[in-house]
């Protein structure tokens, strides 16, 4: 394991096509998208959330709390990621967070590794340095700040029952609210009494939709009316399953 680094601390990095490792790094991989990742990238592709949900990824449980997990599906033939071609990232402007911070992992609060071996990643022979602040800051990685903040809570504010049928009903809806953000929008514009009228200028952005579902999910999932009411229309609509 690479030593340990600060923000501050320097590293040697510069990934182009002229590495004979170039894509390498994109191909059978466990890519784990956050909420922020599949916002960005159905609008780099055009796509509905739910056609790229279907499409492009794996929705697991986590262990334990039944959280969903959601993790880009790699191509069946040769295992790499759907969005690489000849000419590198499809969707670069767009990568996911993951891509974004490679190849620098993170290991604690303001705690920081080089995730790869030089033998395998090349670009970690190249002479542009970095600090890992100015790394993350060059990869637009302090715009997930805010989102990220507002998901982590999410967990450790919600509920289970205990009661089969509601906990279903949670989690499907915490996998709306969360990824399946079109759907989850037009669940509150046929149901505005779940939000308030006054929350309805949210409803027409991604990103201040998604937002406003990580604020107001807890309260939703732990109102036991407002639980009633989400188990009632998801009964009404195909179920989301976890495998």
């Amino acid at each position: 394991m690479s030593k340990n680094l600060r923000s501050t601390d320097t590293f040697n990095f510069s990934c182009h096509e002229g590495l004979a490792c170039f894509k390498q790094c994109c191909k059978d991989i466990n890519i784990f998208l956050t909420p922020y990742d599949v916002l960005r990238l159905k609008q780099c592709l055009g796509m509905d959330s739910e056609e790229f949900l279907e499409k492009h990824t794996h929705v697991l449980s986590a262990p334990g709390s039944g959280f969903p997990v959601v993790i880009l599906k790699m191509r069946e033939d040769n295992l790499v990621c759907p969005f690489i071609t000849d000419y590198g990232c499809q969707v670069y402007k767009a990568r996911p967070w993951s891509c974004r911070m490679a190849p620098v992992e993170v290991r604690g609060k303001d705690l920081y590794g080089i995730a790869f071996e030089k033998s395998r990643c090349h670009g970690l022979n190249e002479s542009k340095q970095w600090t890992v602040q100015e790394w993350m800051e060059n990869q637009g990685l302090f715009d997930y700040v805010e989102p990220e903040k507002l998901f982590e809570q999410i967990p450790l504010k919600i509920r289970l029952t205990g009661d089969k049928a509601f906990d279903q009903a949670i989690m499907a809806i915490i996998f709306m609210g969360c990824y399946n953000l079109d759907q989850f929008r037009r669940i509150l514009r046929d149901n505005p009494e779940l939000i308030g009228s006054s929350q309805a200028d949210s409803l027409t952005d991604d990103l201040s939709l998604m937002k406003l579902a990580f604020r107001r999910l807890p309260e939703l999932i732990n109102e036991h009316k407002k639980l009633e009411v989400i188990k009632s229309i998801l009964e009404k609509q195909e179920r989301v399953h976890f495998s």
